[in-house]
């Protein structure tokens, strides 16, 4: 059976092989492939160890996809393994000085891959179930604003709607661009918006015609944003609707 391969290896006698390629000039034993690539951990920069991860990675994404937690595992698991190995030389040998170097390195290497984890294996479970913790309490938290948010603007939701005599949907909307257009004794205007969509926004809300809720596009048809808006585009009322006229009452002297 054929072991998998994780690591992109450089071309055999590929002289201006891609820096993060592993191996050595001449042709290396690709079952050895962990070793390789902790040699290019020692050799580059701390500073690259996130180029060289995902060079790596992106390689062997390519003929694996959907395997990125399992090329991670196995990064991390040579890192680790090999970090117990010099942990484990004795004191007094002739390795012990140069092993304490590359621990130095692979720490700084687990470091790095701390910072993509995503499936917290270099977490303890401990500190796992912290994080998760912390995680509900802030969606419960965001749960009750969303919640005290609905009951803030569902506060004045009525149970029924006040209904319009079918057929005389226009004839009220006369009515209320009329109320748009009432002055008081001071000259200021009865009512005020900015725009049209509260007065739409409000029929379609709270009241229906006839029997049916009156749809918010149907409402806003009848109050264009510009008074020089293209009329075929909304709704003119005729004169037929306009039953009503609002005139102020006469004021005493």
């Amino acid at each position: 059976m054929i072991n998998k391969r994780y690591f992109k290896f450089r071309g055999r006698f590929q002289i201006t092989a891609h820096r993060y390629d592993i191996g050595p000039l001449f042709l290396g034993d690709r079952r050895l492939e962990a070793n390789f690539f902790l040699l290019k951990i020692y050799e580059i920069e701390e500073s690259e160890y996130g180029a060289f991860y995902n060079y790596q990675l992106g390689a062997y994404l390519k003929t694996n996809p959907s395997e990125e937690e399992a090329f991670f595992n196995y990064v991390h698991d040579i890192n680790t393994n090999r970090i117990k190995h010099f942990k484990r030389l004795d004191p007094f040998s002739k390795k012990y000085a140069s092993g304490l170097v590359y621990i130095r390195k692979l720490e700084a290497f687990l470091g790095f891959l701390k910072t993509v984890d995503q499936w917290h294996k270099t977490q303890p479970i401990e500190s796992v179930i912290s994080d998760k913790d912390k995680l509900i309490d802030q969606q419960q938290g965001r749960i009750k604003d969303l919640e005290r948010q609905l009951k803030e603007a569902t506060k004045y939701d009525v149970g029924e709607k006040v209904v319009i005599d079918k057929g005389g949907l226009p004839v009220f909307i006369d009515l209320v661009i009329q109320i748009q257009n009432l002055t008081l004794p001071n000259d200021n205007k009865l009512t005020r918006s900015q725009t049209q969509s509260p007065w739409y926004k409000m029929i379609a809300k709270y009241f229906q015609h006839g029997e049916n809720n009156i749809p918010i596009g149907t409402a806003q048809n009848y109050f264009p944003s510009q008074k020089d808006t293209d009329s075929t585009k909304y709704l003119i009322i005729d004169e037929k609707d306009k039953l009503f006229k609002i005139v102020p009452t006469p004021q005493k002297k």
